[in-house]
């Protein structure tokens, strides 16, 4: 291993006692929102692809990661979004497959203790996933329908408070979105995917003679930043698709075809991919980076369409139900404050 490899493993050890493992590093889930953000079909709200929007995206892309080191209760809760440890047979450490979980993550928590696995080592990415994703709809759903009564208001104060309103409601999307940005970046980087997530390991069988050093923080982190930019990965995302599936099925079809980067990974960095001069390691992280922005453009855009069909408010209703005028926008909005 040359010496540029074995700074960046230094560098990466500290930065693992301080952090745990973040993934990609601030600059590779950066560029994941914006580079998704960036590639964002026309018709999405133009407030998401301005030069404002892209920049707090990319720049939220990483607020899960500087949440760590809030509090036991506040961390404990949230450190296990980051990843799903999936073993060599591409399995949860529930024995069984993504496709195979409980719905719902406390009944995922309890199969995991029922094989006296304790749900924070293995981790809830697949949730975290599904979770972030269900928040931006709702985001969307409520921003279709603010301007879309917005634009018909006629009454100077009721405009007015839609106004703030949908300001307001664009502050927490462009959040919401670099949250969910942030763990479909975590779901792109194959070490978050697996139980060798930081080294090989001693305990498991290595009949490929992979590292035992720990590779995770260094390659993701350091090795990234500098040799990764917005425009190698502008020029590498892959062609767009839609989730046609259940929301859960299709994030199971992602980290499933992440894992098996795992491997690859490993044979890479023994192969000497990573060290310096060496352009394999940086096209490996190129590749892995550009899908993660590809998911999320196409999360974003799945989103959207789903927004239209997504209730908001009490009594609920619907963007659709606001075009075929159906109920009570003002109601279901404010309730009894409607006045």
């Amino acid at each position: 291993m040359r010496n540029t490899v074995r700074s960046f493993l230094m560098a990466g050890a500290a930065l693992l006692c301080a952090t745990q493992a973040m993934a990609w590093g601030p600059t590779g889930h950066r560029i994941v929102g914006e580079e998704a953000a960036r590639a964002l079909p026309a018709y999405m709200p133009a407030f998401l692809r301005s030069p404002e929007g892209i920049g707090d995206i990319g720049a939220y892309s990483n607020e899960p990661d500087n949440w760590k080191g809030a509090g036991k209760v506040h961390d404990f809760e949230r450190d296990s979004a980051h990843f799903i440890d999936l073993d060599d047979e591409g399995k949860t450490l529930a024995g069984v497959k993504l496709q195979e979980v409980p719905q719902s993550r406390s009944d995922f928590d309890a199969l995991l203790r029922t094989k006296n696995v304790m749900p924070w080592k293995s981790g809830y990415l697949n949730y975290a996933l599904v979770d972030a994703y269900q928040q931006v709809v709702k985001d969307f759903a409520y921003w279709r329908a603010l301007t879309h009564v917005e634009a018909k208001e006629t009454d100077a104060a009721k405009k007015e408070w839609l106004r703030t309103a949908i300001r307001r409601r664009e502050a927490l999307t462009l959040r919401d979105i670099g949250i969910l940005s942030h763990y479909v970046g975590d779901a792109s980087q194959p070490l978050h995917l697996s139980i060798h997530y930081n080294g090989w390991g001693e305990e498991y069988p290595n009949p490929q003679g992979f590292t035992l050093e720990k590779i995770h923080g260094p390659l993701e982190s350091a090795f990234v930043s500098a040799g990764i930019t917005n425009e190698m990965i502008r020029g590498a995302l892959v062609a767009p698709e839609s989730c046609t599936l259940k929301t859960e099925r299709c994030f199971d079809a992602k980290l499933d075809r992440n894992w098996t980067y795992v491997v690859p990974m490993y044979q890479l960095y023994k192969d000497g991919g990573f060290a310096e001069g060496d352009k394999r390691g940086i096209e490996f992280m190129k590749g892995r980076i550009a899908q993660g922005a590809s998911d999320l453009r196409d999360v974003l855009t799945d989103a959207w369409r789903d927004s239209k069909t997504m209730s908001f408010g009490y009594p609920t209703m619907t963007y659709e139900d606001l075009l075929a005028n159906k109920g009570d926008f003002w109601q279901s909005l404010r309730g009894e404050d409607n006045k």
